[in-house]
């Protein structure tokens, strides 16, 4: 079960400024979306519950979690110094006379991440652990098979060389807490992600899109708003200091589960993709006469009403003429040429609003039409 009472486990994550919150929380819904793609049966994000980011293999029995520091860094890599709090040790294969060292405290390693998170690790006893430390940046220690691991894939500790390997072991080994278990460095990776920390929704936005552009293409337009709905989702989960004891409450107040997760992509796949639906339109009025530049403007005013409608911020003008659209609409049918109604509906919104321009009215005519004949309902 989980050790939810320990300070070291529960609400750990520590304060971050907002650019290194949405790292994180970019991160997570990457990961999110790579478990999916693998077929994961379950699973169950946590937030600033357990260190930064955990993932319990299950959001109802788990028996397994993995435990993250997730870090953003806007200059350099990592240094061993950084990230264990402790001196650099001697390579015993190097002979001759060195300077002489100060070292650090062992228990020094306490406040670092690596610290932080394999005492976190420490403290589950049933659950199989394993954890990592994440950032955009690489961390610059070298590794025992000669390459480093700030230009490798995810490594574990444990392929560190053994000077290094010892003194980690001795410095964990010497705050650990009575009856815990021993760390494993076999068991905890560091890993350079492409998350990048100035624009992370962007990149996350292209992952999804690529997602549902292979199973749900007629959907892959509204990549950007499900993933701003789903980061405006995450946010509070990882503001609630209320201490959780069990874990329904640690999942009610830090989590979201791949059962959440289906949820939100069914629900996707419930609602129309007007953008996808305008483009086929544009395209048919196209041949049916409509000049390319009107079709460009119409494009450009689309745009500018769906980011007031994303934004909540539409103007008291788009109400109205959605509703004369409607109205209209209610009387009149749409045939197999789009361009009669078109025409039609263009003209009856001109003189309804003679200060608006074409392109703005000829925009919201065809968003409620196509809304009005792809979701009747």
């Amino acid at each position: 079960m989980l050790a939810l009472s320990d300070p070291d486990i529960a609400e750990s994550g520590g304060a971050h400024n907002q650019k290194g919150i949405e790292f994180q929380k970019n991160w997570a819904i990457v990961k999110m979306f790579a478990l999916r793609e693998k077929a994961a049966i379950d699973f169950l994000f946590l937030f600033e519950a357990v260190q930064d980011v955990a993932i319990l293999n299950s959001s109802t029995t788990p028996t397994s979690i993995e435990v993250f520091q997730v870090k953003k860094k806007d200059r350099l890599e990592w240094t061993w110094a950084s990230l264990t709090n402790l001196h650099v040790p001697d390579d015993p294969s190097k002979k001759g006379k060195s300077k002489v060292k100060k070292t650090k405290p062992l228990e020094g390693i306490a406040d670092s991440p690596l610290g932080k998170l394999s005492a976190s690790l420490s403290g589950f006893k049933t659950l199989e652990t394993s954890g990592g430390f994440i950032s955009n940046a690489g961390c610059n220690l070298a590794l025992s098979s000669g390459g480093n691991a700030a230009t490798s894939l995810p490594v574990a500790l444990s392929e560190l060389p053994s000077h290094f390997i010892d003194l980690l072991q001795a410095a964990l080994d010497a705050v650990q807490k009575p009856g815990s278990a021993k760390s494993d460095l076999s068991k905890i990776l560091l890993e350079k992600v492409d998350v990048p920390v100035d624009d992370a929704q962007t990149y996350t936005i292209g992952i999804v899109h690529k997602y549902l552009d292979k199973v749900s293409p007629m959907h892959a337009g509204q990549a950007r708003s499900f993933v701003e709905s789903l980061l405006a989702k995450l946010g509070p989960l990882g503001a609630k200091t209320t201490k959780a004891t069990t874990l329904d409450e640690m999942r009610s107040r830090h989590g979201y589960s791949l059962e959440q997760l289906n949820a939100a992509l069914g629900d996707l796949q419930q609602t129309p993709d007007v953008d996808f639906h305008l483009k086929h339109w544009l395209e048919q009025l196209g041949k049916e006469g409509l000049a390319f530049w009107e079709v460009s403007q119409i494009r450009a005013a689309a745009t500018a009403i769906f980011s007031r409608k994303l934004f909540g911020s539409l103007l008291p003008t788009d109400v109205e003429i959605s509703t004369c659209c409607n109205a209209w609409l209610g009387l009149n049918r749409i045939g197999t040429d789009l361009m009669p109604v078109f025409e039609g509906g263009t003209t009856h919104l001109r003189a309804e609003f003679p200060l608006a321009k074409k392109a703005e009215l000829q925009a919201h005519f065809l968003l409620k039409a196509i809304e009005q004949c792809v979701d009747p309902s």
